[in-house]
């Protein structure tokens, strides 16, 4: 499956690449916002999650672990706030890593990013006072939030909410 054989070690190195073009070619923007943003819809939600992370450097440059006794150094976070609507492969691990604020526009008994992981990952947030904020949207499918030709006023609406949640938590970080 093609879900399963993305690993942080194939996509990190791809998005650094990406930050660090931003970087370079808007490096006012980023100077003056002061970092990078990342919002991640679905499969990059679990992305934003890492980038907003402290990832020991061998797993943030895409290597695997070579020898852990010689010691971990830890790179990161490479964001400044993130967002994510309807993450998927989300571990508690990936959410007790943040080290930046990050909001989360979810949908209930979603499957790719269950309740009982989101509600320990909450937990864990409150508890080691993480700026957040978690928005669960009932009766809707996962990809609820990505732009599409909805008949159902529900889905709409929280397609609508989310996008706003997002806007609103980004700005104000």
């Amino acid at each position: 499956m093609w879900l399963a054989r993305q690993t942080p070690e194939k996509v990190l190195p791809l998005l650094h690449k990406v930050i660090e073009g931003a970087k370079d070619e808007f490096a006012d923007a980023v100077a003056n916002g002061d970092g990078i943003y990342a919002v991640g819809y679905c499969f990059g939600g679990k992305y934003v999650l890492l980038l907003g992370s402290e990832l020991p450097d061998t797993v943030a440059k895409g290597q695997a672990t070579k020898d852990e006794e010689q010691g971990v150094v830890k790179r990161g976070p490479q964001i400044k706030a993130g967002a994510i609507a309807h993450g998927t492969m989300i571990t508690k691990e990936d959410i007790e890593g943040l080290k930046v604020p990050v909001t989360m526009a979810c949908t209930e008994n979603d499957q790719l990013f269950p309740d009982d992981i989101r509600a320990e990952g909450q937990k864990y947030l409150v508890d080691n006072n993480r700026p957040h904020e978690i928005q669960v949207f009932p009766g809707v499918p996962h990809g609820f939030a990505v732009v599409g030709e909805y008949d159902d006023v529900k889905i709409q609406d929280a397609q609508k909410a989310a996008f706003d949640q997002m806007l609103s938590w980004l700005k104000s970080h």
